[in-house]
């Protein structure tokens, strides 16, 4: 799973789930969707196959506002460097600030140093405060969920609030 899927499919869940009534904010590198004429992931074909439409009349550019059929809260993918790839305004009044990572086919033990890489831009972000709930974003296998539920205990962890979300193939997600 690219971490464009990984963000998208947070977006989809939380909206479809009425978990926020607010437009989720998707930041995404170009780089992970095209380089040159090689395309990394078909961010339109996946949008499409998950009833995302575009909105804003902009239909040559990837980035832009979409809606999910049947729901009011629309996703922004925009491409900001630094800004969190996932940010969610949660019914409580806080923000969901969320660092997403991708799963590489047929590489073992990847979990491990990207997860730590999530948890490190977290920790280096100049946007949080505290209506700011950081968390990493990764898809869901079996070593990152071993390391999710080991790292949450971790007293450092824990202080700053660090949430762990893993996202499965089928858009659902498991949150430690």
């Amino acid at each position: 799973m690219t971490e464009p899927e990984v963000s998208l499919r947070l977006a989809i869940y939380y909206i479809k789930n009425h978990l926020t009534e607010q437009d989720v904010k998707v930041s995404i590198d170009g780089a992970q969707i095209k380089i040159g004429k090689t395309f990394h992931f078909d961010i339109k074909g996946f949008l499409s196959e998950n009833h995302c439409e575009k909105t804003d009349g902009d239909f040559d550019r990837w980035q832009g506002q979409y809606c999910i059929t049947g729901q009011k809260a629309k996703i922004i993918i925009e491409s900001i460097p630094g800004y969190g790839d996932v940010q969610i305004l949660l019914q409580n009044g806080k923000t969901l600030f969320v660092e997403s990572k991708k799963s590489k086919h047929g590489k073992s033990s990847q979990e491990y140093p990207l997860m730590r890489e999530a948890i490190g831009q977290l920790m280096t972000s100049s946007f949080m405060n505290e209506q700011t709930i950081p968390a990493v974003a990764v898809p869901y296998t079996k070593k990152s969920l071993e390391l999710a539920k080991r790292w949450s205990k971790l007293e450092l962890i824990q202080k700053t609030g660090i949430r762990f979300i893993l996202v499965q193939d089928n858009g659902n997600i498991v949150t430690v």
